[in-house]
């Protein structure tokens, strides 16, 4: 019944991504912003982590099952998928580099940051 309890938890987050996107007509999905949220109120202390742990390591031990369906629903679009391929992937490793670039970086900077170096 916790488990249940945590789902409540973290679905209420959700919601309340939906009602700020819809509010405000915001251009980023809901549920990224119900995300934000509830990063803020854990960063913050205003939520415990204990309040949703087990759910939430739940989820991400069966996360691969969650693939399932969109990978499966790809085989519909196969003669698409390859028409369209140079279009489809080049974009795709694109923004595949500069978010290894954009990691990268920010990932150097925080670690200068920390051990006072400035280069």
């Amino acid at each position: 019944m916790e488990i249940v309890k945590q789902l409540v938890r973290i679905l209420l987050f959700l919601y309340l991504g939906y009602v700020v996107e819809y509010i405000f007509n915001i251009p980023i999905p809901s549920n990224v912003i119900g995300m934000i949220f509830l990063i803020i109120a854990l960063l913050t202390g205003a939520f415990k982590l204990e309040k949703i742990e087990e759910t939430v390591n739940f989820i991400i031990k069966y996360l691969a099952v969650f693939y399932i369906v969109p990978c499966v629903g790809l085989i519909l679009y196969l003669d698409l998928l390859k028409e369209q391929f140079v279009i489809i992937v080049i974009p795709i490793l694109l923004s595949i580099i500069a978010g290894l670039f954009v990691a990268g970086k920010t990932t150097e900077l925080l670690i200068r940051r920390g051990t006072g170096k400035n280069d």
